[in-house]
């Protein structure tokens, strides 16, 4: 157990953060589980039923779907876990998953002669798999979870089989947080499922819906330019994905070793978009030939002390350090590989440089992109200089803040993926025991996010993080 960031806030509360670590496995040994219906490990997941049936008076097909249970969210299996390889299921391995919606029999009815239930898929969300398994729990073999409905380049028809058909649905690193999928229930040929001799008999639409943690871009800073003319502006390309405005964070670990020992470190990988074949290029977003890349640090904000420093491969020494509440300017780290010559390619992959922060908080980065070149005109740079740009750097575990609302007492923090969260209060200190659980689990997003207490009245309290490792 581990507690940090005593403080007082606003004279309301004082806050600090627990961490709690349990159901750790032996690096490298995974456990062999099966499915849970909710997805990771998600036992107690509620079964959503789109009950099928057959109005013969109005000679239609319906599918209604029960949307009491709300909406499923699709876990992955947790760190350490897996699903023995080889199991028909393992194909949803690494990915997020629920098994939570059932076609199923909503009454009794016979298909006409020469025809079967057909599910088509006629719109889904980008990367959303489908896959026949695992049925019913007394399906006797089990589903074989081959893909279905479009996946893995599948027929976009399944024939249903007349029983409750669980299926699994899953996606590999999702962007988005809401998925959705939208079929067709008819009656159409039993082999072929065929529409034309049945179109007397209607459809049914049903569109499923399921939320999900989108899994953050993999941590690259990318630059180029905005156009590759002289006099065109540098940009960090993908800056949506990290700067402030998104609310991600770089996670800053603690360190265990050498002078660095309890501060906390990062590597941020920093790519110069290639404009040549010998680098992999050309790629979209390059500067142009003769540029030469170079960030420029403008500003920190970041807790009362705190010192952030970059460290480039194999140094004793920092390159640089800068303090906390300080505007700068001046101090540089070179992007691109060339010496600045004309005609180069401004293609540069730095790759261990390191960030170091001596105290735990949450810090914002200020920088530009700046062309050093003299290859343009009249010896100027061939590129004007990018926007500023702010990201977060979170070091260690810490609240960004905490306040009250009317009766609300809200935390700000970042949430590292893979943990749940959970926010706790007490009237004091008398024992472990005094401790409330008033909002959470929240699972880590790698950005800032909220938990709220929602019943803060007057009285003064104490609040503590907790965070755990399923």
């Amino acid at each position: 157990m581990k507690l940090s960031n005593l403080r007082q806030v606003s004279g309301l509360t004082l806050f600090y953060v627990v961490i709690c670590v349990a159901n750790l496995e032996s690096a490298g040994q995974d456990t062999i589980v099966r499915p849970s219906r909710g997805g990771g490990m998600d036992t107690n997941a509620p079964m959503i039923h789109v009950d099928i049936f057959y109005d013969y008076n109005a000679h239609k097909i319906h599918a209604n779907l029960d949307i009491s249970q709300g909406v499923p969210h699709m876990l992955p299996l947790p760190v350490g876990y897996s699903f023995a390889s080889s199991s028909n299921y393992s194909v949803l391995n690494g990915k997020a998953y629920s098994l939570q919606y059932a076609w199923n029999p909503g009454g009794v009815f016979v298909p006409p002669a020469n025809a079967a239930v057909w599910i088509e898929c006629i719109d889904a969300s980008p990367g959303l798999e489908n896959y026949d398994g695992p049925g019913n729990k007394n399906e006797n073999p089990p589903r074989p979870y081959t893909p279905i409905l479009g996946t893995a380049g599948s027929p976009k028809l399944w024939r249903w089989y007349g029983r409750m058909a669980h299926n699994a649905y899953a996606i590999l690193n999702p962007t988005n947080s809401i998925l959705t999928a939208t079929y067709r229930v008819f009656f159409g040929d039993e082999t072929t499922g065929a529409r034309d001799a049945f179109l007397e008999y209607g459809d049914a639409i049903v569109t499923l819906t399921w939320t999900v943690d989108p899994v953050p871009e993999l941590l690259v800073f990318r630059f180029g330019a905005v156009g590759d003319g002289n006099a065109s502006a540098l940009a960090m390309l993908n800056a949506d994905a990290f700067t402030t405005k998104s609310g991600y964070a770089a996670n800053m670990a603690e360190l265990n070793g050498g002078s660095q020992t309890s501060q906390f470190g990062c590597e941020i990988p920093m790519i110069v978009q290639p404009a040549t074949e010998s680098h992999g290029g050309p790629e979209p977003g390059h500067a142009a030939l003769g540029a030469c890349l170079e960030l420029e640090i403008l500003s920190l904000d970041g807790p009362v002390g705190g010192r952030l420093s970059f460290w480039e491969p194999g140094q004793q020494q920092p390159s640089f350090e800068i303090a906390a509440g300080r505007v700068n300017g001046g101090l540089r780290i070179r992007l691109s590989d060339n010496d600045a010559t004309p005609g180069a390619d401004p293609y540069g992959r730095n790759e261990e440089n390191r960030f170091i922060a001596d105290r735990a908080g949450l810090y914002r980065l200020g920088f530009r992109v700046v062309d050093v070149s003299a290859n343009g005109p009249n010896g100027e740079p061939l590129h004007t200089a990018s926007e500023v740009y702010h990201v977060y750097l979170q070091a260690g575990l810490t609240a960004d803040s905490i306040v009250r609302e009317g009766t609300a007492a809200i935390t700000t923090f970042v949430g590292t993926p893979n943990a749940n969260f959970y926010l706790e209060r007490t009237a004091g200190f008398e024992g472990a025991g005094a401790w409330q659980t008033v909002a959470g689990p929240l699972r880590g997003m790698g950005r800032l996010q909220k938990l709220v207490d929602l019943n803060a009245d007057g009285a003064r309290h104490f609040y503590r993080l907790r965070t755990s490792v399923p």
